[in-house]
């Protein structure tokens, strides 16, 4: 994913008489009204993401905005549902591309790690200033969580011996490599997400194959799982 690729702001309109149908004029205020408060809550956290500020950088009026939300919050909601649906649209993309299930929960981990890398604003509304954001941001976080955690299922079946694991394994996976990469989210560390491939795939994939398979699976370096 590519800063392009998750930059919902067109280019602003021109100004004067354009021929421009009224359809192609609102998604294109909307498109950037989103895209304002991606650039804004991203980079200066949901408490800095004022009305002012979106539509500063938005390029349209206040009344623009109110035709279009409530609220600052519908604004923040709007334009999470843009990020989550991105984000979890490119991940199945690349779980599709690979046949094992270790090998699709590889490739689905990597491109994550590459996109939020990538994308420092669209990472941070993701995993950070969702939290300020009240229970209705959480709820569609959690929903993703849940779409992830589909992902991870299929180890139930991939497990050798199918030992007797807790249904929840899979949600208790994806919140806590979710935690892991949200810290280095809020610390500003976000080029070192791509390492942490091995490990993650580690975590994910030990409870159902076991420690020595997950680590050769996962590509670790010899003692690496074993540190603290």
């Amino acid at each position: 994913m590519s800063k392009r690729e998750v930059d919902v702001a067109p280019s602003q309109l021109p100004s004067g008489r354009h021929g421009l149908s009224r359809d192609y004029v609102q998604q294109s205020q909307r498109a950037r009204l989103l895209g304002g408060a991606i650039r804004v809550a991203g980079t200066h956290g949901y408490s800095g993401m004022t009305v002012t500020a979106v539509i500063l950088y938005a390029g349209v009026s206040r009344k623009t905005f109110y035709d279009f939300f409530a609220d600052r919050e519908s604004c923040f909601l709007a334009a999470l549902d843009v990020v989550l649906e991105r984000g979890l649209r490119g991940v199945r993309h690349a779980y599709d591309s690979a046949e094992a299930w270790p090998e699709r929960l590889r490739a689905a981990f990597a491109w994550m790690l590459h996109a939020l890398a990538a994308c420092p604003q669209e990472a941070r509304i993701a995993f950070v200033e969702v939290l300020a954001a009240g229970p209705e941001a959480l709820t569609r976080r959690d929903a993703a969580r849940v779409e992830l955690a589909s992902l991870i299922a299929p180890g139930f079946a991939a497990a050798p011996r199918r030992p007797a694991l807790p249904p929840l394994l899979p949600e208790a996976i994806v919140g806590g490599l979710s935690e892991v990469v949200a810290a280095r989210i809020r610390s500003d560390r976000l080029e070192q997400l791509p390492e942490l491939l091995p490990e993650l795939m580690y975590c994910a994939l030990a409870p159902f194959m076991g420690p020595t398979e997950a680590a050769q699976l996962a590509g670790l370096r010899r003692g690496t799982a074993a540190r603290g």
